[in-house]
């Protein structure tokens, strides 16, 4: 019995780890070409970027490993059933939880896993990213700055509509935040924006200068053919950055800092909290549904499409609603209660059909007895 455990266990894991490398390589190379500019435009050499990228990964792993999990039981039970593996160990005597129990220990460590992840690892990566990001867009700002958007620089909000291979920019807006007293925005035909010594600073051509004096609410002109402007010091103070939700640990999360945060941040902060608890249990609650799916009712040969396209809807369904809950628990606290009872009630109900008594073989034979060799199992198999 311990061999066939054995077995199984091995066929799940090996293909939960190839779906896993699989979905993780395709999401992580679509992520990298959002900052292939980095090496391109500012030669940031190769091992410093894949760094900076591979701190994305808990990132991406939090929302692999569910799907990979689901995947792998539905796909490796389901192939066992089509090649009659399934028959023969339930003629043999094995019972429908000793047959769920290689699924179930492969379930158990990926939610594990994603507990790891939620607790430490996700945040502790994450603001690493973010720490690396904003040191990037403070001392590669050429490189990061993007035709078409608006881009921040400190307090500076930066727009252009397009850009040369030379490093020209046309048609820019600046907008200068940096005094809370004075708004100024900048309107200019052309300009470039380089690093001179520790500052960056940008050389506009043909630009206008407008300031509006938030006491008197009075609008200034000036037009000047070359205006050259400093935005500070290159690199810039990533301690005091604004932080997400998700570089926190669940601690902190917990006791967010009042006079830091608002009563709408802390209520943000909380729900995050209980979303990485609650969260991991979705894994446990897909791969439950996806056995519940594979070794309840009747065996059929020709095959279990119906079955196995309601569990992929169901699949579907629950990974919507998981997201779905957590937008709305950031703004209804009441709703909080439904990160744990949502995927808890998916649990108890897979185990409640994973267990029930139903007749496994076909036309209802029972399964001591054999199947005829026309089966595709002679007696003794």
């Amino acid at each position: 019995m311990a061999l066939i455990t054995r077995y199984l266990f091995n066929q799940l894991t090996g293909f939960f780890l190839a779906v896993t490398l699989a979905l993780c390589l395709v999401v992580w190379l679509a992520q990298s070409l959002r900052f292939i500019d980095l090496i391109v435009n500012d030669n940031i050499p190769t091992p410093d970027f894949i760094y900076f990228v591979l701190l994305l990964m808990p990132y991406f792993l939090v929302t692999v490993l569910p799907l990979a999990t689901f995947c792998s039981v539905l796909f490796i039970y389901n192939k066992l059933g089509s090649d009659r593996e399934l028959i023969v160990l339930k003629a043999a005597g094995f019972s429908q939880l000793q047959l769920a129990k290689p699924g179930l220990m492969m379930i158990a460590g990926a939610m594990g896993l994603v507990y790891a992840l939620n607790l430490y690892f996700l945040p502790v990566s994450y603001r690493e990213f973010r720490e690396l990001k904003a040191y990037f867009a403070q001392n590669l700002t050429p490189a990061l700055l993007k035709e078409g958007k608006f881009n921040t620089v400190d307090r500076y909000t930066v727009y252009f509509r397009d850009k040369s291979q030379s490093g020209i920019m046309e048609n820019i807006i600046i907008h200068d935040a940096s005094n809370p007293d004075q708004s100024i925005t900048f309107l200019a035909s052309s300009g470039t924006v380089h690093k001179q010594d520790d500052s960056l600073r940008a050389v506009l051509y043909q630009v206008s200068r407008q300031s509006v004096d938030k006491e008197s609410g009075r609008l200034s002109i000036a037009y000047s053919d070359r205006y050259a402007l400093d935005f500070g010091q290159a690199a810039g103070d990533t301690a005091n950055r604004h932080r997400k939700p998700r570089e926190f640990l669940v601690g902190e999360l917990f006791n967010p800092d009042p006079a830091r945060y608002s009563p709408r941040q802390r209520q943000e902060m909380r729900a995050n909290a209980h979303y990485r608890i609650g969260s991991p249990l979705f894994t446990l609650a897909l791969g439950l549904m996806a056995l519940a799916t594979v070794l309840s009712g009747e065996f059929s040969r020709h095959g279990q499409t119906k079955r196995l396209l309601t569990g992929i809807g169901a699949m579907a369904f629950i990974v919507f609603s998981q997201f779905i809950i957590k937008d709305w628990s950031e703004n209804i606290p009441a709703l909080i209660p439904l990160i744990y009872f949502w995927p808890a009630g998916v649990i108890v109900l897979s185990f409640i059909v994973l267990l029930l008594p139903t007749a496994r073989t076909p036309r209802g034979q029972n399964i001591n007895t054999p199947l005829s060799p026309e089966q595709g199992v002679t007696h003794g198999s």
